[in-house]
């Protein structure tokens, strides 16, 4: 990625529209950057107009001010690479009224790798990251400055890298195979159609930020309820407690672990369903499945819902 981008701005090309949804890969993994819809080769240091996407652009554009074009390229890329680093996205816009952005910010690191679940990040990473988002474009570290920081200097092997991620992503297709020719498509008890919702406001609305994950599925809820039963037996050693609460939701709550201060807090997960398409007899149609955490450490929700 920092290949490209010493590729491209020595080009005077600034794209202004880097995400992870932009970015492809070939056979052999080399890395491809799509979309320069929003790109500029014009006055690329001192450019107005607001372009980018919410989650990935710098907030220099946000507030209407000239930018760089090369700073805000780097803070896109600073969001990309915490994602591929920790999953999730750092922030939900770079403002200094949204929650976790001022945590940087005003200087509460504790408290933001706490909220999103990088205490046991390196420090090197946290101190490359934290510099990347800087508020202040001119204070982003350059491509080059980047190559040098100690977090990029540990030895990798590329090509065993690749031969690796390559072996992983043949496994995930495998297995979608598999799951996409599964028999077991009724439940062993009630389906469970009352649980399903009428397309509502509710199931179009924004995923808000970190706390929800949906799937489209094509089974009853009530197969879910069984592999939901199953995954508790064989991945959390029955310490979840599954409910079902009457035409509404399924809920699923992990009890905190003991504590000296008695400070723990249950992780709560509602499961809703939607209807996406109807059912029509045995076959179930589609439904949107949605997770939301209600409760509990964030963490935890993470590597739950993994």
């Amino acid at each position: 990625m920092l290949d490209l981008l010493t590729y491209m701005h020595g080009k005077n090309v600034v794209h202004r529209d880097l995400k992870l949804e932009n970015i492809l890969v070939d056979d052999n993994m080399n890395l491809k950057v799509a979309d320069f819809g929003f790109a500029t080769f014009k006055k690329i240091h001192a450019l107005k107009s607001y372009r980018g996407t919410m989650t990935y652009m710098a907030p220099e554009i946000k507030e209407g001010k000239t930018y760089d074009g090369v700073q805000i390229d780097l803070f896109s890329t600073a969001v990309i690479l915490f994602i591929i680093v920790q999953g999730i996205f750092p922030f939900k816009e770079a403002k200094k009224d949204e929650y976790f952005y001022n945590l940087i910010l005003k200087g509460d690191l504790e408290t933001y790798w706490k909220k999103t679940g990088g205490q046991k990040l390196s420090p090197e990473f946290k101190d490359l990251i934290i510099k990347m988002f800087s508020y202040d474009g001119s204070k982003r570290p350059t491509v080059d400055e980047i190559k040098n920081h100690p977090w990029m200097q540990v030895p990798i092997d590329m090509k065993q890298m690749r031969e690796n991620i390559l072996s992983n992503i043949e496994e995930a297709r495998t297995a979608s195979t598999a799951s996409s020719t599964r028999q077991d498509t009724t439940s062993r008890g009630d389906i469970m159609l009352d649980l399903i919702r009428q397309p509502a406001s509710e199931s179009l609305q924004l995923r808000k930020f970190n706390y929800m994950q949906e799937n489209d599925i094509d089974v009853h809820p009530g197969v879910i309820w069984d592999d939901l039963q199953a995954f508790n037996f064989e991945k959390c050693s029955e310490k979840l407690q599954l409910e079902k609460v009457d035409g509404k939701y399924i809920k699923m709550v992990l009890p905190a672990e003991p504590s000296e201060d008695g400070a723990g807090v249950d992780l709560v997960i509602k499961v809703k369903f939607f209807e996406i398409e109807k059912a029509n007899g045995e076959n179930p149609g589609r439904t949107r499945v949605r997770f939301v955490k209600k409760s509990g450490d964030m963490q935890q929700w993470y590597e739950l819902y993994k």
